[in-house]
């Protein structure tokens, strides 16, 4: 019984430091989004930035949708996440 709550206990800790994660990836996405809009042809590095950073935040979710254990979602979660990377290694290339 003991263990079973302690394993319980550390993935609620586990998943609020996957929130606290995902809520610091939002706010970089937006700060790199809204420097994105101020000037385009200037920053357009900014663009893998915010797939490479979205592709982070879906595999951090897929990893606790994994845990909880919803595969449907995890499934999405890490799909977006291998799209989102090809689409930053994408506009990287384009960029260079």
């Amino acid at each position: 019984m003991g263990k079973n709550s302690l394993r319980r206990n550390t993935w609620q800790q586990r998943g609020k430091l996957i929130d606290t994660i995902n809520f610091i990836l939002c706010i970089l996405i937006l700060i790199s989004g809204i420097i994105l809009m101020i000037n385009v042809r200037k920053y357009m590095f900014m663009f893998p930035v915010i797939f490479l950073l979205a592709a982070v935040m879906n595999g951090c979710l897929g990893v606790k949708k994994y845990k909880m254990d919803e595969y449907a979602g995890c499934i999405l979660l890490f799909t977006a996440a291998v799209i989102l990377l090809g689409f930053s290694v994408f506009s990287l290339i384009i960029i260079l």
